[in-house]
């Protein structure tokens, strides 16, 4: 008897964050697609029913855990654009999200393992990148001539989180984290 339609996109989401905790953890070359499955705890033959290749999944778990992240949670109603920027900015440039704790982004995670792969993990990448953009213009006022404040802002925030989960001093994260949160509230103007 077939699967039902519901079961086959559980099936897909299982998948999909498993393939996320594993790219997030070893990266694109260090992960097969056994060990994917494995923490899935399905077989390898499942994973044939939902993709085609390892780069697919690798594509579709950018996608999957941007559409996830905190990145993109809805401004809550009744809470203004300013209130909501400052509060994805604490979120998002916090010891936890270092530590992967919660819904980690993979812009910040994934950047340098994205760079070196085919135009496809790249063009899901540079969608999702679009996509965090689009969150924070829109809490701009969506005022176009605001386009280059954020994208500073993205790029510090994701270059920020990279480089803080990448040095060992626990100080200099600290310290690197607290001054791109203060730039990055000057440059978007939030009291």
């Amino acid at each position: 008897m077939p699967y039902s339609v519901q079961h086959k996109q559980q099936s897909r989401k299982r998948i999909l964050e498993s393939a996320y905790r594993c790219f997030m953890g070893r990266g694109y070359a260090q992960t097969t697609i056994d060990e994917v499955m494995a923490d899935a705890g399905m077989t390898r033959g499942a994973f044939y029913a939902h993709f085609s290749t390892k780069d697919d999944l690798y594509q579709s778990a950018i996608e999957y855990a941007a559409m996830n992240s905190y990145i993109a949670d809805q401004k809550p109603d009744g809470m203004s654009d300013s209130n909501w920027l400052s509060a994805l900015l604490k979120i998002y440039l916090s010891d936890a999200h270092i530590a992967f704790e919660g819904r980690p982004c993979p812009l910040a995670a994934l950047v340098n393992d994205v760079a070196i792969r085919d135009d496809g993990v790249r063009k899901s990448y540079t969608h999702s990148y679009k996509g965090f953009n689009r969150i924070v213009n829109q809490s701009l006022g969506q005022d176009a001539s605001r386009t280059p404040t954020s994208l500073a802002v993205t790029a510090m925030m994701i270059g920020g989180v990279a480089i803080a989960r990448a040095v060992e001093d626990t100080g200099l994260r600290r310290e690197l984290l607290e001054s791109c949160h203060a730039l990055a509230r000057e440059l978007l103007e939030l009291e």
